[in-house]
């Protein structure tokens, strides 16, 4: 009876042991303190915090600092009540956000920011400084639009290439990176050369934002300097028409004179009229003719070209537009002048020191940027060197099926001056053409930066001087008889 009877405590103890463990697991794990339920109390207000329930954690530096107590709607704001451990102090200057642990895990509210130098916030006091938190649900909706950009691009990509076009466009890529290492052995052999450069353009590009405004004040200084010496001398400008007039009655009788010695010249009197009879004069006028038509051939041979185009950046949900010139004077080199809207632009970064304490703010602006390149082509390739998007750059093209299709692989920006870069900015992209005017393209931006890599999907026109004749003169250039 007494061994039965032990065996029964045992188990009364295990059972209440377990008990015991199974209640400090569960306020362990759901955040619950018993210690400082007497803590203080502060506010906080947000627009939206979807996801943040009531005994959430708060923490500070990522250590639990307290609880949300009680979640209220006030004036259309979601206003939390925090009941904070009466060991952790909050500063003025703190700032409240809302962050999850992991993508979908539990949310809790996080501060952080606070300085020494700012006092501490009392019991029932506000958290003036929040961060708004990110909407799960706005970015499903952007990945699945960026995603049905893909699948278009993805189908669009399978119609245009088939068997040859994919083994034409491997041994372009091929092609590519040894044009890519041949690019690479130059800039590493020219260094000083391409450095002094741009310190040139930089230089030119200073010179026209500092002295713009001056030439314009100038030309407005010299425009009213020009209406007072037209009102200081309107005496003399008077007797100047009056010279004219005179000047133009001079000139109907030295009319007349020439009209006399033409006719003289006609019935070959003189030795100026026995000139304009002889033959051999006019051929030798001929032979001069001729060779001036000669030198003319050679100007009409320069080919001019316009292309306008836009591209959809999905990474960044905007539009780029493009207005290119090229001069073609030879089938095997042209130069291109462009502008370009860019919609990421540069930025610029100012440093403040205040209280010993120095911020950084980065500064973004839109702005329109130039093109000017020199292209060399190799049958179906071309390189191309010069100024790209205000910048320095390089390019290299690879056309095929008669030119109506091209992959160009473009880079510039070596120094990162774009907004958010931290590499330089490079390109590459198919065009191909529908019609005679219209083309289409799509490919890569932004390759080196993986924040701001994204595809880009466009079209666009492009005229030569001949087709803006047959189209806005009502037909091309007629053919010999008709």
């Amino acid at each position: 009876m007494i061994k039965a009877f032990s065996t029964e405590l045992k188990v009364g103890v295990f059972a209440v042991g377990v008990i015991l463990i199974l209640t400090f697991m569960t306020f362990k794990v759901g955040g619950f303190s018993t210690m400082w339920k007497k803590g203080y109390r502060l506010y906080v207000a947000f627009d939206n915090i979807s996801g943040l329930e009531e005994k959430s954690k708060v923490k500070v530096a990522g250590v639990d600092a307290g609880i949300v107590e009680k979640t209220t709607l006030t004036e259309g704001k979601a206003m939390l009540t925090l009941l904070i451990n009466p060991q952790i102090k909050i500063r003025r200057n703190t700032k409240a956000a809302i962050r999850a642990v992991g993508l979908l895990g539990d949310k809790y509210l996080a501060l952080s920011g606070g300085s020494s130098s700012e006092p501490l916030l009392k019991d029932g006091e506000v958290i003036q400084y929040t961060e708004p938190s990110a909407d799960i649900d706005a970015l499903a909706t952007e990945l699945t639009s960026a995603a049905g950009y893909i699948s278009d691009l993805a189908e669009t990509m399978t119609n245009i290439f088939g068997a040859s076009e994919k083994e034409s466009l491997k041994e372009t890529i091929n092609n590519l990176k040894l044009i890519t290492k041949n690019i690479n052995e130059i800039l590493h052999e020219d260094r000083e050369p391409l450095h002094n450069t741009l310190v040139k353009l930089e230089s030119f590009s200073k010179a026209i934002d500092d002295k713009g405004p001056g030439i314009m004040d100038d030309l407005r200084e010299l425009s009213k300097e020009l209406k007072e010496v037209v009102k200081e001398n309107r005496y003399a400008l008077k007797d100047g028409i009056e010279n004219m007039k005179s000047f133009s009655s001079s000139a109907d009788k030295t009319a007349q004179d020439i009209s006399k010695i033409a006719q003289k010249i006609d019935k070959g009197e003189g030795t100026l009229g026995k000139l304009l009879k002889d033959d051999s004069l006019y051929n030798s006028i001929n032979k001069f003719a001729e060779s001036a038509g000669k030198g003319l051939d050679t100007v009409d041979r320069l080919r001019t070209f316009m292309d306008f185009h836009s591209e959809y950046l999905t990474r960044e949900s905007e539009w780029k537009g493009y207005f290119d010139l090229v001069l073609q004077p030879r089938k095997d080199k042209y130069y291109i002048l462009g502008v370009t809207t860019d919609p990421l632009g540069s930025s610029e970064i100012t440093e403040t020191t205040v209280g010993g304490v120095t911020t950084r703010e980065e500064e973004i602006k839109k702005k329109i940027e130039f093109t000017a390149q020199f292209a060399k082509r190799l049958e179906d390739f071309a390189l191309r060197i010069g100024m790209l998007e205000s910048t320095f750059g390089v390019g290299a093209d690879y056309f095929f099926k008669n030119d109506k299709a091209r992959v160009r692989f473009d880079m510039w920006d070596f120094n990162a001056d774009e907004a958010k870069a931290k590499k330089a900015h490079a390109k590459i992209g198919l065009d191909y053409k529908v019609f005679k005017y219209l083309f289409i393209s799509s490919g890569i931006d932004n390759i080196l930066n993986e924040d701001l890599r994204g595809i880009y999907v466009g079209g666009g026109l492009k005229f030569e001087d001949e087709d803006f004749k047959y189209i806005f003169g009502g037909g091309g250039p007629k053919l010999p008889g008709q």
